[in-house]
This record gives C-alpha cells, sequence and structure tokens, in this order.
C-alpha cells in the first residue's frame, strides 16, 4: 500500500483544494495523510474521512501550523511514495524540508496554482521569488496548468528548469462525482432565466465587469436574473455598485453552495468574467453540465476549447457581446457532443496516468 503525503494551507475549497482532492480521492485506497497548516472546521473533507486521514496542524496560524508541520515529519519517519502540494508557499516549506532530509519521499509532484508575475508587484512579489529561489527544490515534477503558465513562470524564473521537470498538464475534472451532483435537486427556487457565475470575491474574479454588463443585457432580456456563488472581501461593494445599478432585484448573492452543478444546469448561460486565472476550474464544471458556456481569455488556451464563447478580458463591451451570443444560441445541443469529448480527455484518472508516467 502507498503512503501518500499532501499538504494545504487550509480545509477551504479553492481551486488549487479542490485539484489536491481530486488526489487525496484517487488514491483513497492507500495510506493518505492530508495535512492542513490552518484548520478553518469548513467540513468541506469530511466525505472522505472515512478513507484518509486528515491532520488539522492548527487552530491559531500558518505560522504555527508550519512549526507543526516540521514536527509531524519528525514524529512520522515515513518515507512517503507520493507528496503533492498546490500553493507556491507550500511548494517552497516541503521541497526545504526534503532538502533538510525532514520529509522523506520517493517523488514530490508540486503544482502552480496561479501566474504570479502578471498578477502580484512589491513586497509579496519578493517573497515569492524567495519562495521560488529557497524552496523550489528536490521536485520531480512541477506542473503548470497552461503553456502560457509554463512560459511566464520560466521566463522569470529560468533556473527552474534546470532543477526539475516543469510540464503542462490541464487541470483535472471528476466526471463520476460531477454525473452524480449534476443530477441532484436542491431546495432552491431557481429564477425562471438566470445567467450564473462563481467564485471568490476577489477584483481577479471580475465579478464588477459582470455586473455592469447585466445591467447593460437587462435592457434587452428584463426577466433575466444574475446569480453569483461564492463569499469573498468584495461582497459589500459588489452590493453597492448592484444598489447604484439599480438591479438589486435581479442579482441574487447565493453565497457558498456546496453543490454548484444544479444551479450551472438549470442557468441559460454560464460566465467567468475573470481578469487572471491559472486555469478556471469552474469552467470545466460549467462545461459539464451546460451547452452555453461563456468565459473571458483570463487563462492560456481557453480561446481553443471547442463551444466555448470567449470575451477579451477586462472589457465589458466585450464581455456583454458574448453573454447575448450565449443567450440567442441557448439550448445549443451540438456543444455537448465537443465538451464531453473535452471534459474526457482532463479525468482525473487520465490526469494522474499522465503525472505518474512522467517522473
Amino acid at each position: 500500500m502507498s503512503n501518500i503525503l499532501i499538504v494545504m494551507p487550509n480545509d477551504t475549497l479553492g481551486g488549487a483544494e479542490q485539484y489536491l482532492k481530486m488526489v487525496a480521492n484517487y488514491f483513497k485506497d492507500s495510506n493518505v495523510f492530508v495535512c492542513f497548516l490552518k484548520a478553518s472546521n469548513t467540513g468541506h473533507w469530511e466525505d472522505l474521512r472515512n478513507n484518509i486521514k486528515l491532520v488539522h496542524l492548527s487552530k491559531r496560524s500558518y505560522g504555527d501550523g508550519g512549526f507543526k508541520l516540521l514536527a509531524f515529519a519528525l514524529h512520522n519517519r515515513t518515507t512517503f511514495d507520493y507528496i503533492f502540494s498546490s500553493h507556491l508557499y507550500i511548494n517552497a516549506i516541503v521541497g526545504g524540508l526534503i532538502s533538510l532530509n525532514i520529509i522523506k519521499t520517493k517523488k514530490f509532484i508540486a503544482r502552480e496554482s496561479t501566474s504570479v508575475f502578471p498578477r502580484y508587484h512589491g513586497f509579496k512579489l519578493l517573497t515569492y521569488k524567495l519562495a521560488y529561489k529557497l524552496g523550489y527544490r528536490n521536485m520531480d515534477v512541477l506542473i503548470c496548468q497552461t503553456n502560457q503558465m509554463k512560459s511566464q513562470l520560466l521566463s522569470k524564473v529560468p533556473y527552474l528548469d534546470k532543477r526539475t521537470l516543469v510540464k503542462t498538464i490541464p487541470n483535472p475534472i471528476d466526471l463520476n462525482k460531477i454525473t452524480h451532483l449534476g443530477k441532484s435537486e436542491l431546495d432552491f427556487i431557481f429564477p425562471k432565466e438566470y445567467i450564473v457565475s462563481a467564485g471568490r470575491f476577489i477584483k481577479e474574479k471580475g465579478f464588477d465587469i459582470l455586473i455592469k454588463s447585466f445591467s447593460e443585457i437587462k435592457k434587452e432580456y428584463p426577466n433575466l436574473k444574475l446569480v453569483i456563488l461564492g463569499e469573498g472581501p468584495l461582497k459589500d461593494s459588489l452590493k453597492i455598485l448592484v444598489s447604484e445599478l439599480n438591479v438589486t432585484k435581479d442579482v441574487v448573492f447565493a453565497g457558498f453552495v456546496k453543490n454548484v452543478y444544479p444551479y450551472f444546469r438549470h442557468a441559460r448561460v454560464c460566465v467567468v468574467s475573470s481578469r487572471l486565472e491559472g486555469f478556471p476550474n469552474v469552467l470545466l464544471q460549467m462545461m459539464s453540465q451546460n451547452n452555453n458556456v461563456v468565459s473571458t481569455k483570463c487563462a492560456g488556451g481557453i480561446e481553443n476549447i471547442p463551444g466555448i464563447i470567449t470575451s477579451e478580458t477586462n472589457n465589458q463591451n466585450s464581455l456583454t457581446a458574448a453573454i447575448l451570443l450565449g443567450l440567442s444560441n441557448f439550448d445549443n445541443k451540438e456543444n455537448r457532443r465537443f465538451f464531453g469529448v473535452y471534459l474526457k480527455e482532463r479525468d482525473i484518472s487520465q490526469f494522474m496516468i499522465n503525472i505518474l508516467s512522467n517522473n
């Protein structure tokens, strides 16, 4: 039986965390430890509790969790068959601990969760550069989600290509789980006609642009609603924007939703409005449920996905036009075939074969 270690900053479920949860579930018949530096008690991992070992290292802070990860490693002198991580600082911490022979593993599979250099500046970017320099060591594979992400990374830190295999492997999706969840019915009264988006309320997700576009689209589709799934620090400012545009009764802030798939399935159009992404996992989730999906070109390769209606990033007029096109193409059944073929190639089982065959 294989020994697997997965290290994460917390137990929330953003895109990177969803990827690592799929990895944990893939190895559920092995001896799997999932270590969270800081526990938030979200309950998002309870469905795997009977199959894997959940280790909540600290309730206080990430720093405290880092010290307790060191203690965990010293106490468990196991040589892990695989270690997985997907956050820059965590990648660096694990790489450092391997260099010091504190954690032992046969293979360390790290993944970039976002494109750091276009997104951050100043002191924060400096800390990331130090993390790459000091901690990105002893990696057997460093996964980038797109070729664009890989190119951006290696143009800024070219020495990584000499230390490890940097490989583009697109994000996976768990088709079996999605098929089941997509058929669920919820105690939620869906608007008769609505478009839907989902994500954390931060600037990068572009919800302000989406809301402005929606206010224009309402003039042509007066009965249409906008449903936004998620939470985040910009929620109050987005609500103010909704009020200023006089669409308060037409925009539904549904909060965090564990099962997003029925929301996507019943929508007239699903929308990714992001300014910048590593690759938006939510796009794959939308494609699994709906034939009409709009996305900005927020990550490399999106414009090459068959059937996706694309718009320019950070461009209200372009997004408005794309959504209107999606509304006019409602129930485009031809896209179901395109999306099905594309998603099958990105199933988690194929993804893991791709990873494990390259190291």
